[in-house]
C-alpha cells in the first residue's frame, strides 16, 4: 500500500500548521476542490488554517478539455509527479530544482507547488501566471486558473497574479485572512474566518454570486460555471450551473471541476459525483476514500490506504495512474 497522504496538517491551498481553536479537519485533493475547515471564530490574524484547500493539497487535476487533461500528485517522498497531456509543458517540464514540496495546485494549463521552504514555483503555460511575484513571500498553498494563479500566504491572506481580465487577480480589500480557498478558470472563492463566503472574478453563470441564504460555511470549491460550499452542518449548497443530488447527505470534502461536474466524499467515506442535472459514474471498486478531485472530464481519489485511483477521460493518459502510486 502506498503511503501517499491526502493532506498534511503540519505543513501547509489546496491545494499546515497548528489549528485555530475549535477547528476540525477533513481531507481533500481537488483540481477544483476544497474540504471542510474551521468555522471561524473571530481571530483576525490566524497564522494557520486546517482546510486542505489552504493546507496541503496532495493531488490536483488540470486541463481545459479531454485532450489537455493532466494530473499532478505529491509522491510519498514529497517530490512531484505529473501525467497526462503535456500541451504546455505542465507534465514533462517540472523544474529540476523543485525538490520536495508540501502542496500542489494546477490550472487548466499550468501547475504550481509550494516547496518545503515555503517558496512557490510554477511551470507550464506562460501568460504571467507562472511568474512568481518577487514580493510573494512564504506561502502555505497555491492554486491556478486559466491565466492567473493565487497563493495563500502563511498569514492567511490571499495574493493573486496573472490575467485580470475578469478581475480574478484583484483580491477584494475586505477579504482578509481565509480558512478555505479555491480558484477556477476565471474566478476565485474563499471562506473568511467568520464563516462567510466571498467570490470574485467572472460571474457569467452566477458562480460568483454567493446566495443570500447560504449562511456560515466551512469549505468552498469553485468550478467553471458553478460553486459549491459545505455548510457547517455538513450539507452542500451549490450555485451557478449545478444542483445538489437529493441523496447526497452530509459530506466531508467537495470538488467542483473545471467542467460542469462535481464530486464529494460523504461522511461514510464513499464518493459521489454528479454532472449538470445528471449523475456521474464512480467506479464500483473504488471503496472508501479520504479525498477526491474533479477535473474537466476526469476524476481522481486518494483512497484510505493512500493509493490513487482515477477514472473518466483518458485521452491523454490523465487517468492512467503511475504504477508506484496505485
Amino acid at each position: 500500500m502506498k503511503t501517499l497522504l491526502a493532506i498534511i496538517i503540519t505543513a501547509t491551498f489546496s491545494f499546515g500548521c497548528a489549528m485555530l481553536e475549535g477547528e476540525q479537519t477533513t481531507t481533500d485533493t481537488g483540481g477544483g476542490g476544497a474540504t471542510s475547515a474551521p468555522t471561524g471564530g473571530g481571530d483576525s490574524t490566524p497564522t494557520v488554517v486546517a482546510d486542505s484547500s489552504v493546507t496541503g493539497q496532495r493531488i490536483s487535476l488540470g486541463g481545459d478539455d479531454p485532450v489537455t487533461g493532466f494530473t499532478c500528485a505529491i509522491k510519498p517522498d514529497n517530490t512531484v509527479q505529473c501525467w497526462g497531456s503535456d500541451w504546455a509543458g505542465q507534465v514533462n517540464s517540472i523544474p529540476t530544482d523543485l525538490g520536495t514540496v508540501t502542496s500542489i495546485g494546477t490550472g487548466p494549463f499550468h501547475a504550481c507547488a509550494v516547496k518545503t521552504d515555503g517558496t512557490a514555483k510554477c511551470w507550464g503555460y506562460l501568460a504571467g501566471q507562472v511568474n512568481i511575484p518577487t514580493d510573494l513571500g512564504p506561502v502555505s498553498s497555491i492554486k491556478g486558473g486559466t491565466g492567473h494563479t493565487c497563493a495563500i500566504k502563511t498569514d492567511g491572506n490571499v495574493k493573486c497574479w496573472g490575467s485580470d481580465s475578469y478581475g480574478q487577480s484583484t483580491v477584494p480589500n475586505n477579504l482578509g485572512p481565509v480558512s478555505s480557498f479555491d480558484s477556477s478558470k476565471y474566478n476565485n472563492c474563499a471562506v473568511k474566518i467568520d464563516g462567510t463566503a466571498q467570490c470574485w472574478g467572472s460571474d457569467s453563470y452566477d458562480q460568483s454570486t454567493v446566495p443570500n441564504d447560504l449562511g456560515p460555511v466551512s469549505s468552498i470549491s469553485a468550478g467553471l460555471s458553478h460553486t459549491c460550499a459545505i455548510k457547517t452542518d455538513g450539507t452542500v449548497q451549490c450555485w451557478g450551473q449545478s444542483t445538489v443530488p437529493n441523496d447526497l447527505g452530509p459530506v466531508s470534502s467537495i470538488s467542483a471541476g473545471f467542467g460542469a461536474n462535481t464530486c464529494a466524499v460523504k461522511t461514510d467515506g464513499t464518493a459521489q459525483c454528479w454532472a449538470l442535472n445528471s449523475p456521474a459514474t464512480v467506479p464500483a471498486d473504488l471503496g472508501p476514500v479520504s479525498s477526491i478531485s474533479a477535473g474537466y472530464d476526469h476524476f481522481c481519489a486518494v483512497k484510505t490506504d493512500g493509493s490513487i485511483q482515477c477514472w473518466g477521460s483518458d485521452l491523454s493518459g490523465e487517468s492512467t495512474v503511475p504504477a508506484e502510486l496505485r
